[in-house]
């Protein structure tokens, strides 16, 4: 057993091992800026370690040890993003809710049977289901921020500093991921606050790149092991040597003693007489390497969780939809025996049969929802939701041309106050308000066609501009409380006038495909007209790249390239991008977008024609039909191949899952909104459902 030194020892020399080498974590650089700041901190601390010491000490006996009692803590991750990449996918995200289950439960694959001592902690987390307000949530929030380090003076966790202030802590533990941060000029993975800290920064920070185990993450720290430790630390773990040498502890009793912090996985090394724990979480070891907590380490953690412990109001939290709180029927979430969201079981009033919208007024709706648009022609396909997906090829708009947008609904209600309407940003400054940019308006409609045109006018500027296409609707489901939905999608059009001459050209596409070719597929349109296109490109290799020459008459064209998933070519799953040349001349180059990506080039000395326009197309990756669904609910692939599927309930529960089919039988499932998840490849596609 290793000797223990009171905390004001420990923190009097615990930063000189710290400083000396590049660092995994600041956590105990923060906590030294925390006592700073407050003199009462220390005193707070060193009563929960005497807490802590006397609960393990009521532990050490079998009769009184804590087994089978799973304790588990709702998280919310607040995502600080300048650009796509470090906006890390909810994927990513889970990634590393599924890693901190497994290695908290001992589940994780890389575990043996190096230390007897390991242990399953018996504590988990999941992602928070309901808000602060009560209100469904996804456990996620975002923010986009212009700022790149945020360093460890916690201003990520204010909203005055540009960052998000934490969510309720005694019944959250907040994670804010950031871009990146340094001390001293020195990369920081993450950082945590122990317990007994301030309230308004209690939680733990990581960057995006070291926090999960798929997406955006950076080796070697790339299997959510960061994380792993850092949650370590806000359940009052040391770091394993002490933060200090030989004789240093810390507080675990059947952790081997160590000098210092070991890096990459030094197996075998030995230290203080004694071969070091190069494996625990709690080391500065790489992600790899690591694989275990202890059971003394165990006890710590379940201590501060336990009654009287610290951090015991977040171990009784129920803001995962379970905890110790007794349901209600006004509570917004389906929980208890109800049948739905406060509706049905022995408490709650009946569950409206099949699925009812109201409008503004409380007046009944039972419709479909209009979720798909055309430029030219706006229609409703198959399976229509909620939440539109939207998507569209650059268009050309020729001055003194005139364009029609034609609505074709598929509603079956009968009451509406809103509807359609289109705005073109004549003058490119990126405001619609401007006189004459709302070029076209309709009031909604149940069935029949709404048709509306408009003229480019003379005074708008050429180039790149947008098209802003907009409907209204009212309606909520399973009650009658008065909401509005509203969808409005951009296009990116191109305000043009000229004419073409010259002669025959030989373009070449360069395709450098990421990780997936089989998604890629471009074409070459001129006039609307398809001239040449290719892909996808499924018997390509990773990250392989292609040249394809064209032939191209002297002339305007557009290229078009998509992505069939919808994350383009760029940067989440490899580092893919295109680039069109003539010669020495670049005409159109990229690869970080969504679906599609449209340039415009002319090539043999043209310059920009008059042009028709360009219709959008949407290619949906899978469709679901019909939509509310009684009995089955139809799953249609388009182009891509999936292993499995689940359906997701609004609290965030599986309650459908197996291998990929084209026909789910949804009849067992109770009424209400639902998500189904594909699984397609490394990749995950979500759409909403209504079941009735």
């Amino acid at each position: 057993m290793k000797k223990n030194f009171t905390l004001s020892i420990v923190f009097f020399l615990m930063l000189a091992s710290v400083f000396a080498q590049e660092r995994k974590c600041a956590t105990m650089e923060n906590l030294e800026q925390r006592k700073q700041q407050n003199p009462e901190l220390e005193r707070k601390m060193q009563e929960i370690e005497d807490f802590t010491q006397a609960k393990i000490q009521q532990m050490s006996t079998e009769m009184n040890r804590i087994d089978g009692s799973i304790i588990t803590l709702p998280v919310v991750v607040h995502v600080l993003y300048r650009n796509s990449t470090e906006n890390i996918s909810v994927a990513q995200i889970q990634s590393q809710i599924d890693v901190l289950n497994e290695d908290f439960g001992r589940t994780n694959a890389d575990a043996d049977n190096t230390w007897s001592q390991a242990a399953d902690t018996e504590i988990q987390f999941c992602l928070a289901t309901v808000d602060p307000n009560g209100n469904t949530t996804t456990g996620i929030t975002r923010k986009s921020t212009t700022r790149q380090d945020w360093g460890t003076s916690d201003d990520m966790k204010k909203t005055s500093q540009g960052g998000v202030d934490p969510w309720d802590t005694s019944q959250y533990l907040n994670m804010w991921i950031v871009p990146k941060m340094t001390d001293s000029g020195r990369t920081i993975l993450g950082y945590a606050q122990f317990p007994g800290g301030s309230a308004s920064t209690d939680g733990v920070v990581m960057a995006y790149n070291y926090f999960g185990r798929t997406g955006a993450v950076s080796a070697p720290f790339d299997l959510g092991r960061t994380t792993t430790h850092e949650v370590g630390h806000f359940l009052n773990l040391r770091h394993i040597w002490g933060d200090g040498p030989c004789g240093y502890d810390d507080f675990v009793s059947d952790t081997p003693a160590s000098d210092a912090a070991n890096y990459g996985c030094a197996t075998g090394h030995t230290s203080c007489s004694s071969t070091d724990m190069v494996q625990n979480y709690m080391d500065y070891s790489d992600d790899s390497c690591m694989n275990l907590f202890t059971l003394g380490q165990k006890n710590r953690m379940r201590a501060v969780l336990e009654a009287g412990g610290a951090r015991r109001s977040l171990a009784l939290s129920d803001k995962c939809g379970g905890g110790g709180t007794t349901p209600t029927c006004s509570d917004g979430i389906q929980n208890g025996d109800e049948t739905g969201v406060d509706c049905g079981g022995s408490s709650c009033q009946p569950c409206q049969t099949g699925v009812q919208y109201c409008d503004s007024q409380g007046n009944n709706i039972n419709d479909e929802y209009i979720s798909r648009v055309q430029l030219g022609t706006i229609n409703n396909p198959s399976g229509a939701q909620f939440y539109s997906d939207f998507t569209s090829t650059a268009t050309d708009l020729s001055k003194n041309d005139t364009y029609t947008v034609t609505v074709t609904p598929t509603w079956t209600g009968t009451v509406y106050n809103e509807g359609y309407a289109v705005w073109v940003d004549y003058n490119q400054d990126g405001d619609f308000t401007d006189s004459g940019e709302q070029v076209w308006t309709r009031s909604a409609t149940t069935t029949t066609p709404v048709s509306g045109s408009f003229t480019v006018p003379n005074s708008a500027l050429e180039g790149e501009t947008r098209m802003r296409v907009s409907m209204k609707y009212n309606g909520i489901p399973s009650s009658c409380e008065a909401f509005s939905y509203g969808e409005v999608e951009d296009y990116t059009v191109n305000i043009v006038n000229g004419g073409s001459s010259g002669g025959d050209t030989t373009v070449t596409l360069t395709l450098n495909f990421d990780n997936y070719p089989e998604e890629t597929s471009w074409s070459i349109l001129s006039g609307g007209s398809t001239v040449a296109s290719g892909g996808t490109y499924g018997s390509q290799a990773d990250g392989s790249t292609l040249s394809i020459d064209v032939d191209l008459p002297a002339g305007c064209y557009s290229l078009v390239m998509n992505d069939a998933y919808g994350d383009g070519m760029c940067c989440s799953y490899g580092n893919g991008s295109y680039t069109l040349t003539d010669g020495g001349t670049t005409l159109a180059s990229g690869g970080s977008f969504s679906s599609s990506q449209t340039t415009n080039f002319c090539v043999g000395g043209a310059s920009r024609e008059a042009g028709t326009i360009v219709a959008s197309v949407y290619d949906d990756i899978f469709k679901i039909y019909p939509n509310p669904a009684k009995q089955t609910l139809n799953v249609s692939l388009n182009g891509l191949e999936a292993q499995s599927y689940k359906v997701i309930n609004m609290l965030g529960q599986v309650v459908l899952s197996g291998s990929y089919t084209d026909a789910i039988n949804v009849s067992e499932l109770n009424n209400g909104m639902y998500m189904i998840q594909l699984q397609i490849g490394e990749k995950t596609k979500t759409k909403r459902f209504i079941k009735e």
